[in-house]
């Protein structure tokens, strides 16, 4: 039986839970690609916000972003990414990477259990 929380309906609310001491700072600018250290195996999703426009890439300790074909994060925006639903998915994502076209920012990361 679930342990989540619960609507009205008696529906389990999915709610994951901040990693303690899991949150990255990730500064960023226009010069290069910054990739975050490795996430815990046991994270299923990461919540970031970010302070600046960026470029973003989700993969293993090799992953670059670029401006060209990475996935586009607008500063100011709260969301939540999954690093997959199974264990060999999650093994093959431990990272974020992220870039900017043309100004600087900070990635924050929330690691989520």
């Amino acid at each position: 039986m679930s342990k989540q929380p619960r609507d009205d309906g008696n529906d389990p609310i999915p709610v994951l839970s901040y990693r303690v001491g899991a949150g990255q700072q990730l500064y960023f600018d226009f010069n290069d690609s910054y990739r975050s250290t490795a996430f815990s195996p046991s994270v299923r999703v990461i919540s970031v916000y970010s302070t600046g426009a960026g470029f973003f890439e989700i993969g293993d300790e090799t992953v670059t972003a670029n401006s060209t074909t990475s996935h586009y994060l607008p500063a100011g925006i709260y969301i939540d990414i999954s690093l997959g639903s199974d264990i060999v998915a999650r093994d093959n994502y431990k990272y974020i990477a992220i870039t900017s076209l043309d100004n600087e920012g900070t990635l924050y990361i929330s690691e989520r259990e």
